[in-house]
């Protein structure tokens, strides 16, 4: 179910939530769903996650630039790392996962 099903589904408002993407230039490409299920996308560069996906600066910058009111950072990348969360707080964006204290206390997954 998509987010936009979601809000239809609890909310009974289809558009409630705006929606903007980070989008690489391969996943334009590859025309990946979803930029297509996004409102907005913004383009960000290629290669290792740690230029896009992964960047929790670029993430912050590219929220406040967009005036969102929160992020869901998905799966992976950065979902799991403290730093995002305290950074997005700072900025007075919400993070819609755990916080940074408690990812702290997960630990690296990968250890």
């Amino acid at each position: 179910i998509s987010m936009k099903n979601w809000a239809y589904l609890e909310l009974g408002l289809e558009n409630i939530l705006e929606f903007v993407v980070m989008a690489t230039r391969d996943d334009l490409d590859a025309n990946a769903e979803f930029i297509r299920l996004a409102d907005t996308f913004i383009e960000v560069p290629s290669g290792k996650n740690i230029f896009n996906y992964a960047n929790v600066d670029l993430i912050c910058e590219t929220a406040k630039a967009q005036k969102v009111d929160a992020v869901w950072p998905g799966w992976g990348h950065a979902s799991e790392n403290p730093e995002l969360p305290k950074k997005l707080k700072a900025l007075d964006i919400a993070f819609i996962g755990p916080t940074s204290n408690v990812m702290s206390v997960l630990g690296d997954k990968i250890a």
